[in-house]
C-alpha cells in the first residue's frame, strides 16, 4: 500500500460498498499516516520481524565517511561473491563519487546508474549489474523502487542524513 498512489479515499470507497468488508493494508514502510492511525488505536498493526527463509536479518551501521570501513565493506561483499549498492543521491557529483570509490577499491568493477540517464543507457547498466559484470553500482535512490538483486547484499548510503526516515527504511528493506 503506497498511499500516495492508492490513497485513503480509494480505500474508503471500497469499505463503503459493504458493511462487512475487512481491509488489509500491507506496507513495506511505516507510512506516517498509517503509523499514526495504528498508534492512535484506529488501526491494528502487526510487524514481520523475522527475515524470509534463507535470508539473514538486516544489520545497519551508522558512521561518517571512512575510507577503511568503505573499502572493507565492499571487499568483504565482493569476496563472498556478492555485489554492492553505493547510494549517492546527487547526480551532479555522482561521477566524482564513482572516481573516489574506484581509487578506494581498485579491484572492483563499478557502474553508475541514475534516473537522468537516457533510458537505454540506464537499462544497459542495470542489465550489466544483474549479470554480475559490475561489483559496485554507484546510484541514486532509483534502486528503491523494488529491484531485487539477490547478490547485492551490501548497501552503503552516502550522506544518509539527507534522506527521510521512511525513505531510508525503504532502501534498507
Amino acid at each position: 500500500d503506497e498511499e500516495h498512489r492508492f490513497g485513503v479515499r480509494h480505500k474508503e470507497v471500497i469499505k463503503s460498498l459493504r458493511s462487512e468488508i475487512d481491509v488489509l493494508t500491507l506496507t513495506a514502510t511505516p507510512i506516517p499516516r498509517t503509523l499514526n492511525m495504528s498508534l492512535g488505536g484506529l488501526r491494528e498493526m502487526s510487524l514481520i520481524t523475522t527475515p524470509p527463509a534463507e535470508r539473514l536479518s538486516v544489520r545497519t551501521f551508522v558512521s561518517e565517511w571512512n575510507d577503511v570501513v568503505i573499502r572493507e565493506a565492499c571487499l568483504r561483499e565482493i569476496k563472498c561473491g556478492g555485489q554492492v549498492y553505493f547510494i549517492h543521491n546527487r547526480v551532479k557529483d555522482i561521477a566524482g563519487i564513482e572516481d573516489r570509490l574506484s581509487k578506494l577499491v581498485p579491484e572492483a568493477d563499478l557502474r553508475i546508474g541514475h534516473g537522468q540517464m537516457p533510458p537505454r543507457q540506464l537499462e544497459d547498466v542495470m542489465v550489466q549489474f544483474v549479470h554480475r559484470k559490475a561489483d559496485i553500482l554507484v546510484c541514486t535512490t532509483i534502486i528503491e523502487s523494488g529491484l531485487d538483486i539477490a547478490n547485492a547484499n551490501t548497501i552503503l548510503v552516502h550522506q544518509a542524513d539527507r534522506f527521510g526516515l521512511a525513505q531510508l527504511h525503504q532502501i534498507r528493506g
